[in-house]
């Protein structure tokens, strides 16, 4: 039986192993680590037993010259193989599942992985990750020590991706101006949260939308966009406008590539009690209100689809690995089964990513299709 095609993009990964002790071919420890996220195994012994005590059509992916690795194995190769060099070869295969990224949003945000923090470790290991919401993939991450070094990893993240036509969508951490000029160079239009980090900045934003503005920018969709949302109790009014004239802006032209400034302003109800929040955000692209509007929103699906996703769905932060370089790259293999069950045909007329785990886990066709996802675009 032909192994999945996407193990092709991790065959030159170095092998950290001495020569005379690899009795298991790496490509075999990857999958079988694979097919222990997707099944939603618990432990290294957990995923062990699967495979040996699963269907032999599992064990026929695989060529297993000496038999099933035992736990330890795998949980020692897993933590001695090259972060930096695993990302390289995920974002390698990443990019040819979503194929462009022409006119889409990329989302960066971070993630704190709770449980990897090992003895003697001053924090847990913080991921920067990147998200394409169309095609519901993870791009790429980078790990980073503590959050306030977003700062410097996010760049370092930037230089893995093709980002050639992009919106990249960061939160408040990134808006920065070096991050702006690298963006840019890479091709890519920007789309940051602006808030406090930037004092002066912030506060000549927000007063630059003041009443006679905002009601000159509502004349125009162009320049206007309203939406309300009314669920479960709660009434949202979501209100957004567009300034493209920006030669006021106090060292604009220090921003590479600045065009536009949003303003959001969303008013909750609840149970009576009302509420409003206002957000700026800088930006390079030129567009309608409406797809500001989309962008804003859809920023917050990595949120929602990843790392929601990742800790109800796959434990993320429950599980327990002392060793850093471990918990990244186990990281980095549930990345590889959630884009692999996003691409996966629905599974017995169901589409969720739980319920494909499910069926993948009890049956070897539905198995199958999980690890073959994508193959057709690579």
């Amino acid at each position: 039986m032909a192994r999945p095609q996407w193990l092709a993009f991790f065959d030159d990964l170095p092998d950290p192993r001495i020569e005379r002790t690899r009795r298991h071919l790496l490509s075999d420890i990857l999958l079988i680590v694979l097919v222990g996220a997707v099944c939603q195994c618990r432990g290294w012994d957990d995923t062990r037993d699967f495979i040996e005590n699963g269907p032999p059509e599992l064990r026929a992916l695989m060529q297993l010259p000496n038999g099933v690795p035992c736990a330890d194995t795998l949980r020692r190769v897993l933590g001695a193989l090259d972060p930096r060099a695993f990302s390289k070869a995920f974002t390698a295969w990443a990019n040819g599942l979503c194929q462009t990224t022409e006119g889409k949003l990329v989302s960066i945000d971070g993630k704190t992985v709770r449980g990897a923090q090992g003895r003697g470790q001053a924090a847990a290991l913080h991921l920067i990750n990147a998200w394409v919401s169309d095609n519901s993939i993870v791009l790429g991450q980078l790990a980073t020590d503590i959050k306030e070094n977003e700062i410097t990893a996010i760049p370092q993240l930037i230089e893995l991706l093709d980002l050639r036509g992009a919106v990249v969508s960061i939160d408040a951490i990134g808006c920065q101006k070096s991050i702006a000029a690298k963006l840019r160079l890479r091709g890519a239009d920007y789309l940051f949260g602006l808030k406090k980090n930037h004092p002066t900045l912030h506060k000549e934003v927000l007063e630059s939308f003041d009443q006679a503005t905002c009601a000159q920018l509502e004349q125009s969709e162009q320049t206007y966009w309203a939406e309300a949302d009314k669920a479960h109790g709660r009434l949202e009014q979501r209100r957004l406008w567009v300034q493209t004239d920006i030669r006021w802006l106090t060292r604009s032209e220090s921003w590479d590539g600045l065009q536009t400034l949003v303003l959001i302003e969303s008013e909750r109800t609840i149970r009576g009690k009302t509420s409003c929040e206002r957000r700026a955000y800088l930006s390079s692209l030129q567009a309608p209100a409406k797809r500001f509007f989309d962008l804003v929103r859809g920023h917050w699906h990595i949120e929602n689809r990843l790392h929601w996703v990742l800790d109800t769905t796959f434990g993320e932060d429950r599980v327990r690995i002392d060793r850093r370089n471990g918990a990244e790259n186990l990281a980095l293999i549930r990345k590889v089964a959630l884009n692999l069950l996003q691409q996966a045909p629905s599974l017995e007329g169901h589409s969720g990513t739980l319920r494909k785990i499910r069926w993948a886990s009890r049956r070897f066709d539905c198995l199958l299709s999980v690890l073959t996802a994508g193959a057709q675009d690579i």
